[in-house]
């Protein structure tokens, strides 16, 4: 006999476990692995697992496909029917799907490998996982005994690919140990979005004109470098995440390294590079020192000989290197140096005071002196932000181009998201906030926010002084207090940046001073982790 096929348990509105499940604070979170098989009858089989991290649910399940239509359309139908099993199993269940991973066996990649024109509904079912359940897709291909062993196979493959104990699809970085280049979205595994959707997000001109730039850069076979300090938190990174993203799917060849991370040159490049520039500090002990100069200058380079250098097939094949921010802008003579038929482009992301960089004998004169006359003057592009004030001096101006900074409006800090989702990281918010004993988002009054890294030039304390001000004038105004909004100050952290729990601390403090503490039970203030749907 048979045996009989498992398949995911639905629970009924209104069932005693299916109230129960909805008396969670925040629903589990789930990994999801699918294997499907196509048969020689023309049907596909197909097989869920979820795993939690200690035991796996079975879905297991054949498909017949019409004969009336393409096999695409029927790969189509299929992964309809998938996506809403999927999604009326963890609906009832009230579960969290934090990641999906999608594969076949051998036999199907063959029929794929055969007929190219199926990996479209392949990636499409992947990106609907993205943006109709918030769940990251992944792509792999599976081996086992049966289905059911490669979809728990796959399930707990994904598992191991993210951070599940917190709650939130916050995939692992990953770096090539080799030459510490980013692996985006796990090496390409991940695949959340399509072209479709990035012109979707613009108008035509500017989709053209893209495509047009990344056929030159293909016919002409460029090879283009990102450099720069950390590969998660901050705008920098976050932008690098989505530019391989895209450069990937229009086949550009684009590659990111970063260095390997040193505490002590972090406090000098944040302290006394970043904090310098934009002014925040007139303190000399933020002077630049020769120690600081030979630390700095010796991490670069030995990041540059361990990684990146002669015979290391980066640097000496590239044909574009961007370097973002100073932190490791020492390698540029050295990049120079090795292929000197490179461009290099310097993007300058944050503010430089030119003003201060002016006055001759200032720290930020001083130190502009230092990277522009030893290392950044050899680039062949100076980018900045379109803030005449942001060029320091002795740029030329045919070596300045002005671009804003940019956005994905397809990933996980801006993509559209349902009532649902918003309520699931609302909750994931406030169980950070009462981790640090903050008061959480209330789901019934409004708020007022900011969202930045924990930094002295966010101007977080005027940010707080200026609410206390409006609250006063609230309360003036005969307004009750329970009908005040609140301020919620958030952001992620960065390896590279060691004011984060500085400033945290200190904004704290500033919250138990006498005038603020009427206020502070009002003021969520939370370091979140690097999920961007948290944002």
């Amino acid at each position: 006999m048979a045996q009989a096929r498992r398949k995911f348990s639905i629970l009924e509105a209104g069932s005693p476990r299916y109230v129960l499940a909805r008396k969670k604070a925040i629903g589990k979170s789930i990994y999801l692995g699918v294997a499907v098989s196509y048969t020689d009858e023309g049907k596909f089989d197909w097989a869920c697992s979820s795993y939690d991290g200690s035991e796996f649910s079975i879905h297991e399940d054949t498909f017949f496909t019409s004969t009336t239509v393409t096999r695409v359309d029927q790969l189509k139908q299929l992964f309809d029917t998938i996506i809403r099993t999927v999604g009326d199993y963890a609906s009832s269940h009230y579960f969290r799907i934090q990641a999906v991973c999608v594969g076949c066996d051998e036999k199907t990649a063959s029929v794929v490998a055969d007929h190219p024109d199926l990996k479209d509904p392949i990636r499409e079912m992947c990106t609907r996982f993205w943006f109709d359940l918030d769940a990251t897709p992944c792509i792999y291909k599976l081996r086992g005994l049966s289905l059911n062993e490669e979809a728990a196979s796959a399930a707990r493959k994904v598992y191991d690919w993210f951070t599940p104990q917190f709650p939130g699809s916050i995939p692992r970085i990953a770096v090539d140990p080799e030459t510490n280049e980013v692996l985006v979205d796990m090496d390409a595994h991940c695949h959340m979005v399509d072209l479709k959707h990035f012109e979707e997000t613009t108008d035509k001109p500017t989709w053209d004109k893209l495509l047009e730039l990344s056929e030159e850069c293909k016919r002409r076979k460029l090879k283009i470098l990102f450099f720069n300090s950390t590969p998660q938190g901050g705008g920098v990174a976050l932008m690098r995440h989505a530019t391989i993203r895209l450069m990937r799917l229009l086949g550009v060849d684009c590659r990111w390294f970063v260095a390997k991370p040193n505490p002590d040159v972090f406090v000098i490049t944040k302290r006394k590079f970043h904090n310098v520039f934009q002014g925040v500090t007139a303190d000399e002990q933020y002077r630049l020192l020769k120690e600081d100069k030979d630390l700095w200058i010796e991490w670069c380079e030995q990041n540059f000989d361990n990684y990146w250098g002669e015979g290391k097939g980066v640097i000496d094949t590239a044909d574009v290197i961007i370097m973002d921010d100073p932190q490791v802008s020492a390698i540029i003579p050295r990049i120079r140096k090795l292929n000197p038929a490179a461009r290099i482009i310097y993007r300058s992301h944050i503010e430089i005071r030119s003003d201060l960089a002016s006055v001759e004998g200032s720290m930020q004169h001083a130190l502009w002196d230092f990277l522009w006359s030893g290392f950044i003057s050899k680039t062949d592009l100076f980018i900045s932000h379109p803030v005449a004030g942001f060029i320091p001096p002795r740029v030329p101006h045919a070596k300045v181009a002005l671009m804003p900074a940019a956005t994905d409006e397809l990933d996980g800090l801006n993509k559209k998201m349902s009532a649902a989702d918003l309520e699931y990281y609302r909750r994931v918010f406030n169980r950070c906030a009462e981790d640090q004993g903050s008061p959480g988002i209330s789901a019934d009054r409004p708020y007022v926010i900011q969202i930045a890294r924990f930094d002295p030039a966010k101007g977080i304390p005027d940010v707080i002084q200026s609410y206390r001000i409006f609250r006063e004038q609230l309360t003036a105004k005969g307004l009750e207090s329970d009908q005040h909004p609140q301020l919620v100050i958030c952001g992620h952290g960065s390896i590279d940046d060691p004011d984060g729990t500085v400033i945290y601390d200190q904004v704290m403090e500033m919250l138990a001073q006498s005038e603020y503490l009427p206020y502070a039970k009002d003021i969520c203030v939370t370091r979140l982790p690097a999920s961007d749907q948290l944002l």
